[in-house]
């Protein structure tokens, strides 16, 4: 019975104290070889970089600066030059992927696993790197946030705070010799991609009764397979390798938003692993009969492959759409903010309400006096003094409103209705979408089932059409 191959993968959050770890002859009781496919001084930039990268962001938890192969080799690898064959392999991986690695071969303290230690960039290396000038003057705060505005970095007194920056206008703000990092090492499939190449590349210096292979369990994904030299089906197989990459990505989003994975093996199975075997057979009986009348349905099995995946993607992007809508959305406004805005809005539409009832007055009084018609109520001067008394509030009303709109840091008045305004249209997207999510939680059991039923179901039709073919005959 043939032996299974052993690779795993694992992040590095210290890239640096790994090399060394897996290097160094003080630590390594059987160390036989070390490789690197570039220089030292790369992984201090490269651990430096991702740093960087990772501050930028805003992430929590652990930066990721690299990750780790360990690769099994059998024993009939002890036989051979230790360090060809940490070259080889080393050199494999860079060759596939495109990016650098530092690599050791060991043997466990009994001697019993002979094994590879392969660490790689997740970011290729530029070859003039990229270097950004920048077009204006830019602002960092305390955690080297850009920010847009320079007052965004200033203290009370107009200072620029301790910790904040400026790049001034045509400077260099960024000088990166790295490329970003490369979303297939993050695939769920990547593993199982690196196993199938690895265990090929094993196997060919193995005898038949040696042999390798990768370890086959009713998973969700879809491997894809090698292409060899002058296979007169290369193109095939290179279109079946996009299509599985596409429905193996589209799983790893199916388990992002938490689609169960029983889900995931239905459509699977009744799409792609019953369809296409059905939709062969099919194949088959109609080209032993001659069947020309129905040639249409006459496919390589390439062909029906691509067909059966494409409609399992079509389903599991159904799927994904309904646990989509029960995410809580993300709130896009702040609500202290909003109860700011809302507070000052209030109150400055109370104010102004008073101002305008104060100018009705001074107007009302204004026209008595143009008419002359004061004798009435208290005179001229009466009539003059309590106009002046009214402006003197309508000014102290004034200086109140600006004090208040300058709370919120803004200009006038027009400004904070405009912001205010703003704030609310998307506090109430932002509830109307909170409504319709609890309503799809609500109905997530009976929607889910109701749409796994369309999967058998379909399967249902399609033997139905088939009979319907086969009586017509």
């Amino acid at each position: 019975m043939a032996r299974n191959s052993f690779i795993q993968i694992s992040k590095l959050p210290n890239l640096k104290g790994r090399i060394d770890y897996i290097t160094n002859p003080k630590r390594q009781e059987n160390l036989y070889a070390t490789y690197n496919t570039t220089d030292e001084a790369f992984w201090d930039e490269l651990a430096k970089c991702n740093r960087l990268e990772f501050k930028k962001s805003g992430s929590f938890g652990k930066c990721i600066e690299g990750r780790e192969l360990i690769i099994a080799l059998p024993e009939a690898y002890c036989e051979l030059n230790k360090q060809w064959v940490l070259k080889s392999f080393t050199d494999f991986f860079q060759h596939e992927y495109g990016v650098n690695c530092i690599a050791a071969l060991h043997h466990n303290k009994t001697k019993t696993n002979l094994h590879i230690h392969l660490i790689f960039s997740e970011r290729e290396e530029l070859k003039d790197g990229i270097e950004k000038i920048a077009t204006r003057n830019m602002f960092y705060d305390e955690s080297g946030r850009h920010v847009r505005t320079k007052k965004e970095i200033l203290d009370a007194d107009g200072n620029i705070r301790k910790g904040c920056s400026i790049i001034k206008k045509d400077e260099v703000y960024e000088n990166n010799k790295f490329s970003k990092k490369k979303p297939e090492f993050k695939s769920r499939s990547f593993l199982s991609e690196v196993k199938e190449k690895y265990t090929e590349k094993m196997n060919l210096l193995l005898s038949d009764d040696e042999k390798l292979k990768v370890f086959k369990n009713e998973g969700l994904y879809l491997p894809t397979k090698k292409i060899g030299k002058n296979n007169p089906k290369a193109e095939e197989i290179a279109e079946a390798n996009e299509a599985r990459k596409e429905w193996n990505s589209l799983v790893d989003e199916a388990l992002f938003y938490k689609v169960p994975a029983k889900h995931i093996k239905v459509i699977k199975y009744y799409k792609i692993i019953k369809a296409s075997k059905r939709l062969s057979n099919v194949k088959t009986n109609l080209i032993d009969t001659n069947a020309l009348p129905y040639s249409s349905f006459i496919k390589s099995a390439g062909s029906v492959f691509l067909d059966a995946v494409e409609k399992a993607i079509e389903f599991l992007k159904g799927l994904i759409e309904i646990f989509k809508a029960i995410i809580e959305p993300k709130k896009t406004h702040d609500e202290k903010t909003y109860k700011q805005y809302k507070k000052v809005y209030v109150v400055v539409n109370d104010l102004i309400s008073e101002r305008n009832n104060l100018y009705s007055k001074i107007n009302y009084l204004e026209n008595r006096l143009s008419s002359k018609d004061y004798k009435l109520i208290g005179g001229k001067k009466q009539l003059q003094g309590d106009i002046m008394s009214l402006e003197k509030e309508c000014d102290r009303i004034e200086k109140k409103i600006n004090k208040v709109v300058r709370e919120v840091g803004e200009d006038n008045v027009d400004d904070v209705i405009r912001r205010f305004r703003d704030l609310e249209r998307v506090k109430d997207a932002y509830e109307s979408n909170l409504e319709r999510q609890k309503e799809a939680r609500m109905f997530l059991a009976e929607n889910v089932k109701a749409y796994m039923e369309t999967v058998k179901e379909d399967k249902v039709e399609a033997q139905e059409r088939e009979k319907k073919y086969v009586r017509s005959r």
